[in-house]
């Protein structure tokens, strides 16, 4: 069913799979609990109701996943309420100040001694619409204004490419807060009768795959790269669903050697996640676009896109909103190519693009992923003064790095050769998918 937003869902969830599992938790000795379709629809009814009689226009839902948070996060829409996601690995001092910036007027599913706006007067602006942050890979986070029907069309979508069904189970460990988890792993599998299973953090990694017995992991390149390392995927799952970052050749081999099928995830905040799917190919590069998705490459490589699940626009962002959003179509910022069959194949960002005061280019994943082999992974290549610039993480050795560098820019022109090392104590910072910030990583030699 293609559901028009999340009372829509909810509603089909009782009526289509009432007794079945809807959510699963863990407790600390492993005995699980479940939350039935018909036992989730009456508490998202009544608290949807109790919310409805609240004053307030604006909430934000903070904290781990529980019940009660996706319970409120059906229940805070439907009663009208603006929602913003926050992200509860951020620090408090940042939590308050999305607060003060959004004016949020409480915190559910529980406040934790956050001081929250007034209650404003007059029209909610934008009610019963989801607020969720971009990944701010390139630029300072914004949020992104999705409506109900954005976010249940994009579940849907999902369905069209790789279906799931009362018979699968799907662990939520990706963070709620940020799209991907969201659709991925919560309206997705409860837009069509699959049991969620409420991870229980980092902590827990290793032990949430089989304790839920999972049948599809929604995973990013690093979770799932550890997953391996420590021999975590349970012997029930059958499909792997791969979005948010690039992942190794040599992470897709191992997986496919143990007879799990494996799919890649495109999508943005921008378009509430899935826009293509690898499901018609031997080869997991190659996406499928789904339903009612339309792509186009510009001159210079973008990507473009038209989607039934676009954004209404950047929050209070007129003219970012007026330079990503033309006519309809998204400047997603990405670059691809269509192949012969018609499917999109990425090829990196338009931000991981340098380009040069002589006009020449550097594509710094492709310089990353050669000079990582020396250096290791916490490295990032950006402009630095006019010049390609190499910043290196965790205090690394600069004196061998100097000596890598002298060897790499040998086989590169005078004009693009490396000009500048920076070392810095700490990780290098990375999105909660481990996308590098690029932006973020300029201001430490700024």
């Amino acid at each position: 069913m293609k559901c028009e937003n999340f009372k829509q869902i909810i509603q089909h969830g009782k009526e289509a799979f009432g007794p079945l599992p809807a959510l699963r938790t863990a407790e600390a000795d492993g005995t699980l609990k479940t939350v039935t379709y018909a036992e989730l629809s009456a508490l998202v009814e009544a608290r949807a109701e109790a919310l409805s009689a609240q004053p307030c226009g604006c909430v934000g839902l903070y904290g781990i996943p529980s019940v009660d948070w996706i319970v409120d996060l059906f229940a805070a829409p439907i009663a009208g309420k603006r929602t913003v996601l926050l992200d509860p690995s951020l620090s408090r001092d940042m939590t308050q100040g999305l607060i003060d910036a959004f004016g949020i007027e409480e915190i559910l599913p529980s406040n934790s001694g956050f001081k929250t706006a007034s209650i404003a007067e007059g029209k909610v602006e934008y009610p019963g619409h989801i607020l969720v942050f971009t990944s701010g890979t390139s630029a300072s986070n914004k949020a992104v204004v999705l409506s109900q029907k954005a976010l249940a069309y994009s579940a849907w979508n999902g369905q069209q490419m790789l279906a799931c069904g009362p018979e699968d189970v799907i662990a939520g460990m990706l963070p709620l807060s940020h799209v991907f988890g969201l659709v991925c792993t919560l309206l997705w599998p409860l837009s069509f009768g699959a049991c969620v299973g409420i991870g229980r953090g980092m902590r827990h990694y290793t032990e949430d795959p089989k304790a839920f017995g999972t049948t599809i992991l929604v995973m990013v390149p690093t979770l799932l790269s550890y997953l391996l390392t420590t021999d975590s995927i349970n012997p029930e799952c059958h499909t792997v669903l791969v979005g948010a970052a690039p992942c190794g050749n040599h992470v897709l081999k191992a997986i496919r050697d143990k007879g799990i099928r494996v799919s890649f995830g495109y999508g943005l905040s921008e378009t509430a996640s899935g826009l293509a799917i690898s499901v018609g190919s031997d080869d997991p590069f190659a996406l499928d676009l789904c339903p009612d998705t339309t792509c186009t490459i510009s001159e210079e490589g973008e990507v473009l896109i038209s989607t039934p699940c676009m954004m209404e626009g950047y929050w209070h962002r007129p003219e970012e909103t007026a330079a990503a959003l033309k006519n309809g179509v998204l400047y997603t910022g990405d670059l691809g190519e269509i192949d012969e069959n018609g499917r999109l194949r990425l090829k990196g960002r338009k931000n991981d693009v340098l380009v040069l005061s002589n006009g020449e280019k550097i594509f710094c994943p492709e310089w990353e992923e050669q000079l990582a082999k020396e250096l290791g992974p916490e490295i990032a290549v950006i402009l630095y003064q006019n010049a390609p610039a190499l910043v290196i993480g965790n205090g690394g050795p600069e004196a061998d790095a100097a000596k890598i560098v002298d060897r790499f820019n040998a086989g590169q022109s005078i004009s693009k050769r490396i000009k500048y090392i920076q070392v810095v104590d700490g990780p290098l910072p990375r999105t909660a998918t481990g996308k590098l910030r690029r932006w973020k990583v300029e201001e430490l030699l700024s």
